[in-house]
This record gives C-alpha cells, structure tokens and sequence, in this order.
C-alpha cells in the first residue's frame, strides 16, 4: 500500500530534502491509526479485557486495576505477549494514574522492566478526562 514512500519535514525555517519512509505509521493518514489498532486488537485479542478494564486508543493503551499489583501483572502480560511479536513498550511514554475510590487500595508504584513509571495526575483523550 505505502510501496516506495517518500516525505518532508515542514519547518518555519523551510522544507526538508525529501527521505524515504522505510518503516512506522504514515502520520496524518486516516487509514493508519484504523489498520494499526486492527492489527493491534487482533495481536492482543487472548489477553484484552472488557472496557472500561482494557481500552485502545490508537497506539495508546489504557489498563485498570483494581490495585498496583493487579495493574503491575496486566502490565507484564502486555509486555510479554507485545514482546512475542516484536514489539514493546515504551519506558519513556509510560504513566499510570491512582484513583483512590474510598481508600480501599494503597498507592502502589508500577514498574516496566524494573524501571519505575512516573505518576501521571490525569488522562486525557479527545475529550475524555480521568483524573487522580
């Protein structure tokens, strides 16, 4: 479909020399995001769990637990089947929110790896706000 691809950076300063895409998602096409969370639900459809517990968003995932350790072990399971296939996820961009829903469960820091995740302070997406 994307056979021989080619593109520019837009910048104040000017465009770019034209480059070939050799590999990722076509930024701005509609179609992409579509295919990717076709390929993504299809991947991950043995481990996904009913929304509000599991949601994709484009290439963005969502999981709920109802304490750190369930969302740690959710987070391993994604982890380990992504990794399957040959993808991961990103240290970098990972955040996890904690809801305190009348004290029931404790804060508990979430770990990718080994590496702590940072505490995000809301969610976001088109409109949809989640907040601590």
């Amino acid at each position: 479909m994307y056979s021989r691809a080619r593109t520019y950076v837009r910048t104040a300063a000017g465009n770019s020399d034209e480059f070939n895409v050799a590999v990722g998602l076509h930024q701005g096409s509609a179609l992409s995001p579509y295919l990717f969370l076709l390929v993504m639900d299809a991947l991950t459809s043995e481990i996904q769990e009913e929304p509000p517990w599991c949601m994709l968003f484009a290439d963005d995932i969502v999981l709920v637990g109802e304490n750190g350790l369930e969302v740690q072990n959710i987070l391993e399971k994604w982890r380990c089947k992504l990794k399957s296939v040959g993808l991961k996820i990103s240290r970098s961009k990972t955040e996890h929110l904690f809801c305190d829903f009348g004290g029931l469960s404790n804060f508990t820091p979430i770990s990718l790896d080994g590496t702590p995740l940072p505490v995000c302070q809301d969610f976001r997406y088109l409109g949809s706000v989640i907040q601590r």
